[in-house]
């Protein structure tokens, strides 16, 4: 269990947005505006849909019972995106068979973390599988405008943020799960979410998971 935990944790915020961050960073600093600009593009539309999907079934009862299916794993396809991406910036300058197998790396550390959020329970297969494949679709179409461009390759950069990853899970993550549902009651004006248990609203009002003196907004715990 703690393994996938670990794995589970390299899907988070507090580590993938930092990479994302990282990438976006260095290809502007280089100049290779085009490609900054895309990964920002895929990126973010990967979690706008992923976000998206949890709040439609969080606020609406939008989803695929049949599947277990209430949103896509945010956690799998930001993994699923970020992790191909680096690794291939990474080794740019290197090999092609070198650059395929470090893709090939990001995909599996990708994958793993999808299986590890089932692992821990946080999501059903279908909605792992569903935001892994959403992540790797960012990725597989930045990557194959990076190949035309010229080399912007971060290694530098890209080395220290990923060797972080081996300590950032440890640090306090980042709840995006809770803010979703604080957003997610205020767009639906309901007081309540729906529950995979039973695909209905739940019983009694959502109760932020923090004192009742840290609560904001009626909601939210900052």
């Amino acid at each position: 269990m703690p393994w996938w935990t670990h794995l589970s944790a390299l899907g988070g915020l507090n580590v993938t947005a930092l990479l994302a961050l990282a990438v976006a960073a260095w290809l502007a600093g280089a100049r290779c505006w085009r490609l900054a600009r895309a990964w920002c593009l895929l990126f973010g539309a990967a979690m706008l849909v992923a976000a998206a999907s949890q709040m439609a079934f969080m606020g609406w009862g939008i989803g695929i019972e049949a599947l277990s299916f209430t949103g896509f794993s945010g956690h799998a396809a930001r993994a699923a995106a970020v992790f191909p991406v680096a690794l291939f910036l990474l080794l740019e300058r290197q090999a092609r068979a070198l650059r395929r197998s470090a893709v090939a790396a990001g995909v599996l550390l990708g994958a793993a973390v999808a299986v590890a959020r089932v692992e821990v329970g946080a999501h059903s297969a279908s909605e792992a599988l569903a935001g892994c494949l959403l992540g790797l679709a960012a990725a597989a179409v930045f990557i194959a405008r990076a190949r035309k461009a010229r080399d912007c390759s971060p290694q530098p950069l890209l080395l220290g943020v990923l060797a972080a990853t081996l300590l950032l899970p440890f640090a306090d993550p980042i709840n995006a799960h809770q803010w979703l549902t604080a957003a997610t009651l205020k767009l639906s004006g309901r007081d309540r979410i729906y529950l995979r248990d039973g695909w209905q609203p739940a019983r009694a009002p959502y109760v932020p998971p923090c004192a009742p003196q840290r609560v904001r907004y009626d909601v939210l715990c900052p």
